[in-house]
């Protein structure tokens, strides 16, 4: 450190900048923990190889050197009890390291998303691969200027920027939103494919993900080479699902696979009539209690239906990933059930409301006609005793 803080070169100087609030020299490991040489030798004859020192590392070898401490469980429990422990053979796995070991120079490693001597734990807000920083270190190889020359997309970071999934990340800070390394993995990244894609989605939409897996169109999809949740929601670019998509004409996927006349276009359009009657009766429940509401009137129970309602709503939203009609069907019934009765306790509470006016009104020309017989009772024996 003190040495290379005095070089000219900023290239040299460079390691010195921000190595002291790097993870290891707060774990106490210095230079000589991935450099090698003799930490006890203070002359230039401690960079001996002979004494173990390998300089920089290639890169090809930086995972092996990173994975001699983060691939060892008993030595990385000094720092943490319960560690994450690198993989090399995970590593081996993934797209990065077998272009690498092809000998592409530009494919990333560890130091491309982790940095080098000023490595911050993956908790720190200013790490690269903090949850929310994820993307963009991601975008820094996946652009079109770094990967000019190559078949790979590279318009990921802008779909993703603009999905339900980047919103939920930027705009609202919701660390539970996914981020490249949520669906293609960490060190033993690889794009889904068409038989895990599903899967892969299904670690945060499980109903969804498990009435897919058993469908037909599943197994019909994989038989087409068609790649699961993405046929109808894309990948990088997932937007938020809307019952506009539910639909048979323009702005609705079903079309996407279901030719005109066919059994499929047929139960999409069965489904999608029983789904809006389903969506009016709950409306229009609503409706009727909000105006019960406003006119003072008892509606907790009929809420509580048309809460039962409303979930109902969702369940069936997430049913249509089944593709059964008769199970579809079956969610929307019962839904649209709890909204009948939601819609019923409106009416009554109203048709009481009604009945009350009325009664009232009654008792009140009663009530004035007494009056109207005193005030003339009173005048006439005024005119008597007159």
């Amino acid at each position: 450190m003190e040495c290379h803080s005095q070089q000219e070169d900023a290239r040299l100087v460079a390691p010195t900048l921000h190595f002291a609030e790097d993870i290891h020299a707060v774990r106490g490991l210095g230079c000589v923990a991935c450099h090698g040489g003799n930490p006890n030798d203070p002359d230039l004859s401690a960079m001996d190889p002979d004494k173990g020192f390998n300089g920089t590392p290639s890169r090809i070898e930086i995972a092996e050197v990173c994975a001699k401490c983060h691939a060892d469980a008993a030595y990385m429990k000094r720092f943490n009890p319960k560690p994450y422990v690198f993989s090399m053979a995970e590593f081996r796995t993934s797209v990065h390291c077998k272009k690498i070991a092809e000998g592409d120079a530009k494919v990333a490693t560890c130091t491309n998303c982790h940095g080098v001597h000023g490595i911050l734990p993956h908790k720190d807000p200013r790490s690269p691969v903090y949850h929310r920083n994820v993307p963009m270190t991601c975008s820094k190889c996946h652009n079109a200027e770094y990967m000019a020359g190559r078949t790979v997309p590279t318009n990921q970071f802008a779909l993703y920027s603009q999905s339900v999934h980047g919103k939920a990340l930027f705009e609202k800070d919701d660390m539970a939103a996914p981020a490249c390394n949520d669906c293609h993995g960490n060190h033993g990244a690889v794009p889904p494919n068409t038989r895990d894609i599903s899967l892969v989605c299904g670690n945060c939409h499980g109903r969804e993900g498990e009435l897919f897996a058993k469908s037909r169109v599943s197994a019909a999809f994989l038989l087409q080479g068609k790649r699961g949740c993405v046929t109808c929601h894309s990948n990088h670019g997932v937007q938020p699902p809307t019952d506009a998509m539910l639909s048979t004409g323009p702005g609705g996927v079903c079309v996407g696979c279901h030719a005109p006349g066919s059994e499929g276009e047929r139960g999409a359009a069965t489904i999608i009539t029983r789904f809006n009657a389903f969506k009016g009766t709950l409306a229009r429940a609503d409706s009727l209690l909000s105006l019960a509401e406003v006119r003072g009137m008892e509606t907790s129970q009929a809420r509580e239906r048309l809460k039962a309602a409303q979930d109902g709503l969702v369940g069936a939203r997430a049913s249509i990933h089944s593709f059964d009609v008769a199970f579809v069907t079956a969610a929307i019934e019962e839904g649209d059930a709890h909204a009948r009765a939601a819609g019923t306790g409106a009416e009554d509470a109203l048709r009481d409301w009604r009945t009350r006016r009325i009664g009232l009104a009654l008792s009140l020309i009663v009530i004035l006609a007494l009056i109207g017989l005193l005030v003339a009772k009173i005048r006439s024996i005024e005119r008597t005793q007159a």
